[in-house]
């Protein structure tokens, strides 16, 4: 039985270990969360995202407003989400789906695009207002999911 016990967690770490090895960690947390824009800066951020999503369309990209309630937006790829921007006051959340890099890497400039001229919080202050990072399960289970099929792919050169 003891043998068993120290065989799992032998074959557990040492799957730890080849995540960290394929995925490591970035050495800077991903800054997820952003002071509050003025309703002139949150319009242009959209305006930015549906231009972006509609000349991309037949690669696609789809541009999707949010709820009637909320102030946010997304962009998704072949249908799965693949960039949200939510303006919560006193916050302004923008969140890149894990797996993107592989599923629409033509995501990363509009969203460079889109940080440009925000101010971000530092780790600390994400921290303190409850903005979660992706945790090691969730980037463990990705990288045991595999590739993203070709026909599940959006702007890649084929």
């Amino acid at each position: 039985m003891k043998v068993r016990h120290g065989v799992m967690w032998a074959l557990f770490l040492a799957l730890v270990v080849a995540v960290q090895i394929h995925s490591p960690e970035p050495v800077e947390p991903e800054v997820l969360a952003y002071r509050d824009v003025p309703d002139e800066t949150f319009w242009m951020l959209r305006r930015h995202a549906l231009r972006f999503a509609e000349a991309r369309a037949r690669e696609g990209f789809e541009f999707l407003d949010g709820t009637s309630g909320s102030a946010s937006f997304q962009i998704q790829c072949k249908g799965v989400p693949v960039l949200h921007v939510e303006r919560q006051p006193p916050l302004l959340l923008i969140r890149v789906a894990l797996g993107t890099e592989h599923r629409a890497p033509a995501i990363f400039p509009l969203q460079a695009t889109l940080q440009w001229s925000l101010v971000p919080l530092s780790y600390l202050e994400q921290v303190l207002s409850g903005v979660q990072e992706p945790a090691l399960q969730d980037r463990l289970l990705l990288t045991l999911a595999g590739d993203v099929p070709e026909d599940a792919r959006c702007g890649v050169r084929r």
